[in-house]
């Protein structure tokens, strides 16, 4: 329909179209629906209700200056609270003025002791107390506390080299400045002189913090970070000031305590330094214990202050939880933090940061759970003895048993050596203190219970060290020994010096004996000690760990070396040493453990400690970075912690520090041109040279706590193919409020894509040494990859709120002979850039005419008819088909008035591809009332249309019929309805519709759809015969078939968006039809309408439950048969003939002629919808059908006695052969059950034969499980015999052992312990021989133990003697008679041999 005339003035946005009588066919007798052009809003109402209402910023920093001139000072502090949650304590604020006062006695035991002076205890009440104290007391008290109160310990120093040098910067920056003054004309001052010595400065030392489990998790959070920043001396990475820094009031560079309780900290948030204010109201329990991080000094405040500012910081952003969160060191220090799971192949990423990026890197490690307080390395008996002969590591037996316990006795050789030292002056010592003791254990103080590991969870460490011998250093010669040896040893060495000059006789034999005693202990120690270390060596990797918190038992981790140990172990590995240099030799003091060679006389003991390595020249010092902390185990690491937390400086890369707002028009954070990241190539390096890039991310949170926990802000870095536009590599997802990644990337120039989503503002950081450019897709694709552009700008008119519109369509076809092809797109809004929210882009394929290409199809759409929806965002791609019409397409229901306006298309291709934007004539709608009917049929239309491409929009409303003033009482419209206005409503319940467009019988496209449906974008074509329709389902809605008051008030309305015109014409082929056949029948039958509407009327009486008289009188009429009304008929007609009259005026008599019967004329089934109707009369149109007609009206055909008895025998047959069928349903019903008895009992038979295999089966298996565990068994009695006998202290017999062990089944571990055994009893078996052969003087036998210790090549045996007595045997040939003399003469007999 052409456009109404309209402002010239205004922008022309359609077209003029096709005038109808040009499109409508002359054979279409019905007149058009009259349309109307939709509905333009007066003007737009659009309220910007954004989904996600962000919070106030904090107030951005103005500078160290104005703050330091703001006034804090005067007046009482508000109770500043913030949103804290703890599910243990009620929460009560007061200053610490109050809950650091000392506590006196309760003077009253009735009143509880959260009360307050007048017995009533409130919330915003500063004066509480634990009894009813006198105002003065409360107030010397006070006072009190207000004098001892601080920030921090402030201390003088003597400056560093580099604050030197700052300083000295700085007198030169002042002496240019003051040059310069002098030469515009200022008046000089005067003149500075600068001091060249290193002057004295103040600092600030901060004290450890105290944590307890009984404060929330983001408490125990921040305390860790805190701590970590006071242990590692974090400064701002922006900066360089430390963490003091931060709190205001200052005085000469220090915060001090304030009074009033105000304070001013400086914080982090969204790439800005802000001004938070807060006061000293800090919360606490009921019993005045605070529920924040604070000092072990509880006078200094600095853990309290920075805590609060940092959660009431974090009110800005989340309500979530702060544990494994970025925040608090970035908000305090700048750092960016990255999370790495620990239950994946983390360990490299741990050698890494440890190794070349330690200096660059904070590493730390938490826990979630519970599962870090219990040590896992607590064995029950029997697993010891398992773990210490078939464990090859061995790594818990001494450290079960020698290191986690503390003897008895050395705890009170201790504790006397330490009055002592109180009561006297100190003197040096061989045993080292009790808190030496433990220190080297990593304890400060005696755990309570050893079982419990007294880890903090949501609680950070600091990763100080990482050590593993991986080069082969085995680390047992790194182990020191035990206090049991060490004691042994100083009792042998004491001996050793004694004389035996005054000895008697009985002494010396004492004293040889403890001697030798002695020494075969250390021997046996010392042969157990080299098997252990000629094992294959073991790989350990260990943490050093550090987190001086208090506030709780210390931590007590198992490790199986001790801290000395592994600093030995570092320095062998670290001057390529496969043991300590004085490894032979044994202690010089009587420290915890020692060593000592079997080479030495026992006369010259040179005792050195393994620590000593001033005999290698040179000597290099292994790394220490950090004193204190503990070792952990890898083992252990991986079990108790969850993850690992890298802190990055990111001013250490060339940062680029981007903040991207918040668009007032949408929902979502707009970066167009962010899209595209490029980290280029240092032409400087080669391409082995590795690149840092660090990618950070935070976010804004909205207030709404429900949002932002259904989908994160969140961003990831995407490998990603421009031609598919698909990520070919998603690299790790930054969700949390601060979060990075760091990559390691080649020396080449890498391409990503910043895939982001943040509804309200974010900011990005950007670090790496080699260059980072940003840009946009189409800017990327333009300069680099050579796609050209090509550019519309489209108006739209204004529409209205919640209809469908179609803003612009394009049609897009490929000139080139590829088969495949592609454009890149970007729409945008010139004046409404919200309106893309609610609007969709479609494309839409069409094959060429006569192509049997065969198109991706989904249910309802012909298979020439394509389209795919996307979501308006950011930058899109299309694929394109060589020979295919595709047609791109911006649609949508915006939900408030759009006022009029453009939008600016750019596609980007780099082939041949034809772009052609589709004019559009304006949309027209139509509307009508709905009827109800059987079917449920909204409406049906026929369609005729000028090649159009077009939309339709069927919208379901209650309406209100309302006259226009301008129209003319009685006038019909061309489509002969009045000229009436609907006033629209909502329908008040939703109902489910369906509408279809059909091609002659063929449903080309059909949609569902909630009060309204859509069709969207199909082709109509030409001279096509084309029905719309619109349905209600029955089945969900039934009711739609009857007249009541919801379907009375129901109108359809029908908009039409298309490229040319479509006319609509009411659908009226059926009520035609239906027409046809009622006026044939009642020109065949006179009065057959009058007749029916007679019986019509009665079938109504005749349902009612009372009856008037005159409707039971027609209901009691009687029923005229056909011949008799055919005689009323005729009767009538003869009454109204006129009578002939002659000549002479009198009347004849009419000759009644005869009538014949005439034929029956039937309708055609054509002309019939009715599906039964239509058979039956394609049932009597048919050849074979003969019609037999009586002489005589009304003579019927009556059967004679032939056919009647044709009849009965037919029924009878018919009887007969129903028998017949049931009886032999009845024998094969029989058979089959035969059959079915068969197959059972077969069934049955091979079901008993496979049970009474499986019989068979289980009675073998469990044969052979018997024989199996009689084995093992009989196994394990021998392997406990070879335990008993490798435990017992004295000589066995080796046979017996050698014997147990050729069993192969036997444990290897076990043999070779045994085979150790075994060459241990024949070392003793030989010195036992030797010692027999010394008493008796038997040369042969000692010359044979000589020889088998020279080939055995034994060492440990003490065999002086021996040598001694064969010396002088084969000196003197007498010499046994001799000895044996000297025996009778002392009055000894000479011993057997």
């Amino acid at each position: 329909m052409p456009p109404k005339q309209k402002d010239p003035k205004a922008k022309q946005v359609y077209k003029a179209a096709t005038q109808l009588k040009d499109v409508i066919p002359p054979t279409v007798k019905n007149p058009p629906r009259d349309p109307k052009p939709i509905k333009i809003p007066d003007q737009p109402n659009k309220v910007l209700q954004q989904e996600y209402q962000p919070l106030p910023d904090p107030e951005e920093w103005p500078g160290d200056e104005v703050v330091r001139d703001i006034n804090l000072q005067g007046g009482d502090p508000p109770v500043g609270k913030f949103v804290y949650e703890t599910d243990n304590h009620v929460v009560f604020w007061r200053r610490p003025r109050l809950f650091l006062r000392k506590k006196y006695p309760i003077e009253s035991d009735v009143e509880p002791p959260y009360m307050t002076e007048d017995g009533l205890f409130r919330d915003n009440d500063d004066q509480y107390s634990t009894r009813i104290e006198s105002k003065e007391k409360i107030a010397y008290m006070q006072n009190e506390i207000d004098q001892s109160l601080t920030i921090c310990e402030s201390y003088e120093r003597q400056e560093t080299h580099e604050e030197f040098e700052i300083r000295k910067k700085e007198f030169s920056d002042r002496q240019a400045a003051q040059a310069a003054q002098k030469k515009k004309g200022t008046k000089k001052g005067p003149e500075e002189v600068f001091d060249e010595n290193y002057i004295n400065v103040k600092d600030v030392r901060l004290s450890d913090v105290v944590c307890t489990e009984e404060m929330p998790p983001n408490a125990r959070w921040i305390a860790s970070q805190l701590q970590m920043i006071k242990d590692r001396d974090i400064r701002d990475c922006n900066n360089s000031k430390p963490l003091s820094a931060k709190i205001y009031p200052q005085k000469d560079g220090a915060p001090i305590y304030n009074p009033s309780g105000k304070y001013i900290i400086k914080l982090y948030f969204m790439g800005k330094e802000r001004k938070i204010q807060i006061t000293d109201h800090m919360p606490v329990n009921f019993q005045g214990k605070p529920l924040l991080p604070y000092s072990v000094q509880e006078t200094q405040l600095w853990p309290m202050l920075i805590s609060k500012a940092v959660l009431q910081l974090w009110d800005y952003q989340s309500k979530d939880s702060l544990v494994g969160d970025g925040f608090v060191m970035y908000a305090l220090m700048g750092l960016l933090t990255e999370t790495i799971d620990l239950k994946g192949n983390s360990w490299n990423i741990v050698e890494q940061m440890m190794g070349e990026y330690y200096n660059s890197v904070y590493l730390s490690v938490y826990g979630y759970n519970d599962s870090s307080v219990n040590n896992t390395n607590n064995k029950a008996k029997r697993d010891y003895q398992n773990e210490v002969l078939r464990n090859q590591k061995k790594l818990y037996d001494n450290y079960e048993h020698n290191r986690t316990k503390i003897d008895v006795h050395e705890e009170e050789q201790f504790q006397q050596q330490e009055v002592k030292m109180v009561q006297e002056e100190p003197k040096p010592s061989i045993l080292p203190s009790l808190d030496q003791f433990k220190r080297r254990r990593s304890i400060t103080t005696e755990p309570t219970d050893l079982s419990k590991t007294n880890l903090h969870t949501c609680f950070s460490y600091s990763v100080l060290e990482l050590f593993q011998n991986d080069n082969g250093f085995n680390m047992y010669f790194a182990q020191k020994r035990t206090d049991r040896e060490l004691r042994m040893r100083q009792e042998y060495i004491e001996l050793c010096k004694t004389p035996m000059t005054k000895m008697t006789k009985e002494e010396k034999l004492e004293y040889r004996r403890k001697r030798k005693e002695l020494k075969e202990k250390m021997s046996e120690d010392e042969m157990k000690r080299r098997s252990q270390q000629s094992q294959q060596p073991v790989k350990h990797k260990f943490l050093k760990l550090k987190s001086d918190v208090q506030g709780s038992d210390p931590v007590s981790i198992f490790c199986p070396f001790a801290a000395d140990e592994i600093y030995i172990a570092k320095k062998c590995i670290v001057n390529k040493l496969n043991r300590p240099p004085n490894y032979e030799l044994p202690e010089i003091r009587g420290d915890d453990k020692s060593v000592i060679s079997q080479n030495v006389k026992d006369e010259s003991f040179s005792l050195k400690p393994l620590e000593d390595f001033s005999a290698v020249a040179n000597a290099q010092e292994p790394i220490q970075r950090g004193e204190g902390g503990f070792w952990i185990h890898e083992k252990e690491f991986l079990q108790i912690f969850d993850s690992i937390q890298i802190s990055y400086d990111p001013r250490r890369l060339n940062t680029q520090a981007v903040q991207v707002p918040i668009n007032p028009d949408s929902d979502f954070a707009t970066y167009d041109n962010l899209e595209m990241l490029i980290v280029q190539r240092d032409q400087e390096q080669d391409e082995n040279h590795q690149v840092q890039f660090l990618f950070g991310f935070q976010a804004k949170y909205s207030s709404n706590i429900d949002l932002n926990r259904q989908i994160k802000p969140f961003a990831m870095l995407q490998r990603y193919d421009l031609e598919t536009f698909e990520s070919i590599k998603d690299y790790k997802i930054l969700n949390q409020s601060v979060s990075s990644q760091m990559v390691l990337l080649d020396n080449k120039n890498h391409v990503f894509r910043l895939n982001i989503y943040s509804p309200l503002n974010f900011t990005l950081w950007l670090s790496s040494s080699n260059k980072i450019q940003t840009l946009s897709i189409a800017e990327y694709l333009i300069d680099l990859e050579g796609y050209q552009t090509k550019s519309f700008t489209v108006d739209y008119p204004a529409c209205e709120s919640g209809k469908y519109f179609v803003f612009f369509r394009f049609k897009i076809q490929i000139n080139s002979n590829k088969d495949t092809g592609s454009f890149v797109y970007k729409v945008k809004s010139t004046n409404d850039n919200s309106l893309l929210r609610y609007l969709k882009l479609k494309i839409i394929e069409i094959p060429p005419v006569g192509n049997p290409l065969m198109l991706q199809t989904i249910e309802g759409v012909h298979k020439n008819l394509f389209e795919s929806e996307s979501i308006i965002n950011g930058t899109q791609r299309f694929n394109l088909k060589s020979g295919v019409q595709h047609y791109f397409i911006l649609e949508g229901i915006p939900p408030y008035n759009v006022a009029e306006g453009s939008f600016e298309m750019d596609f980007l291709t780099n082939s041949d591809v034809q772009i052609q934007q589709i004019e559009q004539v304006e949309p027209m709608r139509y509307s009508d009332k709905y009827t109800p009917t059987k079917y449920g049929i909204i409406f049906r239309e026929r369609i005729f249309a000028n090649d159009s491409i077009s939309s339709f929009f069927v919208r379901l409303a209650e309406g209100v019929v309302q006259q226009q003033n301008t129209a003319v009482k009685g006038k019909q419209t061309k489509g002969g309805a009045a000229d009436v206005e609907i006033v629209e409503s909502e329908m008040k319940g939703e109902r489910l519709i369906r509408l279809e467009l059909l091609k002659g019988e063929e449903i080309v496209i059909y949609n569902y759809g909630i009060n309204q449906a859509l069709l969207s974008n199909v082709q109509v074509q030409k001279d096509g015969e084309y029905i719309l329709q619109a349905l209600f389902d029955l089945r969900e809605w039934p009711e739609a078939q009857k007249h009541f008051e919801e379907t009375e008030s129901i109108f359809w309305f029908l908009t039409v968006y298309g490229s040319d015109t479509v006319a609509i014409i009411k659908d009226t082929t059926k009520e035609d039809k239906e027409k046809a056949i009622k006026k044939s029948w009642e020109d065949k039958e006179p009065g057959r309408a009058a007749n029916a509407k007679k019986s019509r009327a009665k079938y109504l009486i005749s349902l009612k439950p009372e009856l008037t008289e005159e409707e039971q009188a027609i209901l009691n009429a009687p029923r005229l048969t056909k011949k008799q009304r055919e005689e009323e008929a005729k009767q009538a007609t003869q009454k109204k003939a006129p009578k002939k009259e002659d000549k002479k005026g009198k009347q004849t008599k009419v000759e009644v002629q005869e009538e014949k019967p005439q034929q029956r004329v039937y309708p055609r089934s054509d002309n019939h919808v009715n599906e039964i109707i239509h058979e039956f009369l394609g049932h009597l149109e048919q050849d074979r059908i003969m019609d037999h007609y009586a002489k005589h009206a009304g003579l019927i055909n009556i059967r004679n006695d032939v056919q009647k008895r044709e009849i009965i025998e037919g029924i009878l047959m018919a009887k007969e052969q129903i028998a017949g069928i049931i009886a032999r349903n009845l024998k094969m019903r029989e058979e089959i059950k035969f059959v079915q008895r068969d197959q059972k009992e077969v069934l049955m038979n091979e079901y008993a034969t496979q049970r009474q295999l499986y019989k068979q089966d289980m009675q073998e298996i469990i044969q052979q499980r018997d024989q199996l565990r009689s084995e093992i068994s009989v196994l394990v009695k021998k392997e406990q015999q070879i335990f008993d006998l490798c435990k017992q202290e004295k000589v066995g017999n080796p046979d017996d052992l050698e014997k147990l062990i050729q069993d192969p089944a036997v444990d290897q571990t076990l043999v070779q312990a045994a085979r150790q055994q075994i060459q241990n009893w024949k070392v003793l078996s030989i010195q036992d021989k030797m010692v027999n052969a010394l008493s008796i003087f038997d040369i042969d036998t000692l010359q044979q133990c000589m020889d088998q210790i020279r080939d055995l090549y034994i060492e440990g045996i003490d065999t002086s003697a021996a040598e001694d007595m064969l010396d002088e045997a084969a000196s003197n040939p007498n010499f046994v008679q001799e000895k044996q003399a000297e025996l009778k003469k002392q009055g000894k007999k000479p011993g057997k041999k």
